[in-house]
Order: structure tokens, then sequence, then C-alpha cells
């Protein structure tokens, strides 16, 4: 196994993170397309979390903030919006089980359950998980993966070429080596 250099580690890191814009974007061309209901909720569970996958630690990855310290560094107040409101999606409700949102609701034995399931001899609940079920939301959030997709392209397309143009001989495809093994289970 090679160790990367500096370039070829920055370069895995921000195909990964092209990669993972182009499954947000995805997910949310497919939502907008219009799906049947139960299928939204996972859709947009993809969306937000491709998202945010490359804002988080990665295992032998980095974060991209390594690359975009600043991100989002447009002038668009907007843009800051959408990109903190998909890192909240996917922080507090989406990627991990939080307060914020969930709701439990207990129903005593012998009570009328809510919901319309039948009276029961023993304790039940009721739990729902907040949704974000607007296609306006989606149309409004698919901006930030789209608009970080094109530059991470512009970006590796760049890095790319002050790479590997120099080196002659390149005939073939060749894969760029991370450093770490390939995956096992543990």
């Amino acid at each position: 196994m090679n160790t990367p250099t500096k370039q070829q580690k920055k370069l895995v890191r921000l195909i990964s993170a092209f990669s993972d814009m182009c499954g947000s974007v995805e997910a949310a061309n497919l939502l907008l397309k219009g799906v049947p209901e139960e299928l939204h909720g996972h859709l947009f569970l993809s969306m937000v979390v491709c998202y945010g996958r490359p804002f988080t630690e990665n295992y032998g990855v980095g974060r991209i903030q390594c690359d975009y310290p600043n991100y989002p560094d447009s002038a668009d107040a907007e843009m800051r919006d959408r990109h903190a409101r998909l890192l909240d999606l996917r922080n507090k409700f989406l990627a991990h089980s939080s307060a914020e949102g969930t709701r439990v609701q207990i129903v005593p034995p012998g009570v009328a359950n809510p919901i319309g399931k039948a009276v029961q001899a023993n304790f039940t609940f009721n739990m729902g998980k907040r949704t974000f079920g607007e296609t306006y939301f989606v149309e409004w959030l698919r901006v930030a993966p789209e608009t970080f997709k094109k530059r991470l392209y512009l970006d590796i397309e760049q890095l790319l070429q002050n790479t590997f143009s120099a080196q002659s001989g390149l005939t073939a495809p060749f894969e760029l080596s991370t450093g770490h093994e390939d995956f096992r289970w543990t």
C-alpha cells in the first residue's frame, strides 16, 4: 500500500465530497419529481445525510473544512442558512436521534389510543419523529448541494491538472492510494 501525497489525499477528500453532493442532489431530484409518500422520508434522509457527510470527521478522508475552512464562504446569506439548516437536520433529526425530533405518547391500559388503535390491556406508546415533507423546502435546500457540487467539480479538475499533467507515461486509468487498507468487517 502506497502512502498518498498531500495532493492525492486532497483529491480523495474532494472526490468523496463530490460523490456525496451527487447523492444529495439525486435524492432531492427524486423528491421533486414526486414519489410515493412512504418513500419521501427515506429520500429526504438520504438528501440530508449525503450533504452533511463531508462536513463531519470521515475515517481516513478528513473533513472538507481542511480545504474550505470558511465554507460556506459566499456573501449569500441564504446559502449560509441552507447549509446550517441541512447540518441541523442531519445532526438533530436524521443521522442521530434527539429529544428535539422525537415525541413519545404513553397510553395507559384500558385507555383509548388517540391514533385509533384498539384499547390495550397493557401500557403502550405512540412515537413520532419530526418530518419535513414540504416540496418547497426541498427545492430551497437543494441549492446548497448543487452549488457545492459544481464548485467541487471545478476544484477537482484543476487539482487533477496541477497534480498529474506533468507526469508522462500516463496511458491507463489508475487508482489513487488512500493510505488505508480496503474495508474489512470488524
